[in-house]
């Protein structure tokens, strides 16, 4: 079995730009500088002929390349409970677009219909027993962020590891798939 999900990688300035809204939120874990990414869709767990039919599925989706900007912080809750810090992009059709053509190429191989609404995030942090008063000082800090745009070309399936000291997971590149021409 093999734990998949397919986003979107981050060059290296836009990372530092997300990497230094870490800080000053109690009870916090910050994601990690190289697990930064946009999932545009998380897979799960698989086995190996699965993840092959899936790989020659994602070759055949063919969308445009577009420019992006991540524009906006936020958090999830569940009712009072606070869990996700994000730094997200408001709707924008060319990445919506490439969502819908993932989730139909996951969908065709029968890997299970995605229950959550797509929001185009990054997760910035993990919370635990951070109060709401607390996230909206962060939110009110941070409410004027906006990275640098940058191309985003192709997009690429990750797998998810869990590291051997039992701190999080580490991903690891297991394709990449080029997006074609240009939106804009």
């Amino acid at each position: 079995m093999i734990r998949l999900f397919a986003g979107i990688e981050f060059p290296e300035n836009i990372k530092d730009q997300l990497y230094a809204l870490r800080g000053g939120v109690p009870g916090a874990v910050w994601t990690e500088r190289e697990n930064l990414h946009i999932t545009l869709r998380f897979i799960g767990n698989i086995d190996e002929d699965d993840a092959g039919y899936l790989h020659d599925g994602l070759l055949q989706i063919q969308a445009p390349a577009f420019s992006l900007a991540m524009t906006q912080v936020g958090f999830f809750a569940t009712g009072s409970q606070m869990r996700h810090l994000w730094a997200g992009v408001s709707y924008y059709q060319p990445l919506d677009f490439l969502h819908d053509k993932i989730e139909s190429v996951v969908n065709r191989h029968g890997l299970g219909a995605d229950k959550h609404k797509f929001h185009a995030h990054a997760t910035l942090a993990k919370l635990y027993g951070t109060t709401a008063e607390d996230v909206q000082k962060f939110i009110e800090y941070n409410n004027l962020f906006r990275s640098e745009e940058f191309c985003v070309d192709h997009f690429t399936l990750f797998s998810s590891h869990p590291r051997t000291d039992g701190d999080g997971s580490y991903y690891r590149v297991e394709a990449q798939y080029p997006l074609f021409g240009y939106y804009g």
